[in-house]
């Protein structure tokens, strides 16, 4: 798999540079998304929130906007409920998933560029693509070992 250098971006100077006012709440929330390792639906992040929880739908506002900004990335597992990253000092990626425990694992990087050119050229109603989705399904080692 191809490695990327990529510069860190700190979770205060990303909401700062997207117009987020910084708040501990926003720090604490995308600390939780940076240092867990894999994607977190809500109900993970309440989880392994320390101290009181934000409300839920305040959780999900936030969570919405921050993606919309490009803060955090909202991942289909293709189990019905939203998941969330930290995207901000991370370079363009996709995941495979397992569809037995659900292991998830990070694909680095991405070459999918010339499919995205192939594919605007042949649209006839697009002129670009902004970005793409893409997630994989299979089987980790452990779960075909069973």
């Amino acid at each position: 798999m191809m490695q990327h250098k990529h510069e860190i971006i700190s979770s205060d100077k990303a909401l700062r540079e997207k117009g987020f006012r910084v708040t501990k709440g926003r720090l604490k929330l995308l600390a939780l998304l940076e240092h867990s390792g894999q994607p977190l639906s809500i109900q993970q992040i309440l989880t392994l929130w320390k101290g009181t929880p934000p409300n839920v739908t305040t959780l999900y506002r936030s969570l919405t906007s921050l993606n919309l900004s490009e803060v955090v990335r909202r991942i289909d597992l293709n189990t019905g409920i939203a998941h969330f990253e930290y995207t901000p000092d991370r370079p363009h990626h996709h995941h495979i998933i397992c569809n037995d425990c659900g292991t998830i694992e990070e694909i680095a990087g991405c070459s999918l560029r010339a499919l995205e050119k192939e594919i605007v050229h042949s649209s006839k109603q697009f002129k670009n693509i902004s970005t793409h989705n893409l997630e994989f399904f299979g089987h980790c080692i452990r779960c075909t070992k069973i």
